[in-house]
């Protein structure tokens, strides 16, 4: 199957950080690969081929191009998430990431309000170059996974719970409830992301 050149302008994708990746195909022996680059050394495509997605990892925001993975996940139940972070949490910047049966919430590792008011008694700054400092380290910054959400069984509905320990070398999940309504244990645990009670979950 040979590769098609077009002359329309090259798809281009721009992660959060700003950096535009170009969608492109390569070929080796008769079989085609799709990736983003952001230095393009294949053919350029002009869309997202068919079955493919377009795909930002939360962590780093490296960008991917890949088969379109199919979820048990429903929209409701990921707004379910989204909305708790915000109004629970009280976090602002986040990931709520969907694999195939699982919720994964990513924070990100940027200066929050507090921290920059810290710097502010020893750096004096205005309000403009405050928020430009903030804006400048979340466009930098990287996203950490730190709980997750994994569904257990559909008739009814229930997920189990598990945190990221950090552990140096052996950075894991770490299983802590099982079997229950999403909406229990969102209101049991999302509380507990940014706060130092999140490292006592056990």
């Amino acid at each position: 199957m040979a590769l098609k050149i077009t002359a329309a302008m090259p798809y281009q994708h721009t992660n959060r950080r700003g950096d535009v990746y170009y969608i492109q195909a390569t070929e080796r022996k008769g079989k085609i690969a799709y990736s983003a680059a952001r230095k393009p050394s294949g053919r350029p495509l002009d869309r997202v081929p068919d079955g493919y997605e377009i795909y930002e990892c939360p962590d780093a925001a490296q960008v991917f191009v890949r088969k379109i993975k199919p979820t048990r996940i429903l929209p409701a139940e990921k707004q379910l998430v989204e909305d708790a972070v915000r109004r629970l949490a009280k976090v602002e910047h986040f990931i709520v990431d969907v694999d195939e049966k699982s919720l994964v919430i990513y924070l990100s590792d940027a200066l929050d309000d507090f921290e920059l008011e810290i710097r502010r008694g020893y750096f004096p700054v205005t309000a403009d170059q405050a928020r430009a400092m903030q804006a400048r380290r979340l466009r930098d910054s990287n996203y950490k996974k730190m709980m997750r959400f994994v569904l257990t069984g559909e008739a009814p509905r229930l997920f189990s719970f598990d945190r990221w320990c950090f552990r140096g070398s052996i950075d894991d999940w770490y299983s802590l409830d099982f079997g229950k309504p999403l909406g229990d244990l969102v209101k049991k645990y999302v509380p507990h992301l940014n706060k130092q009670s999140f490292f006592e979950l056990m």
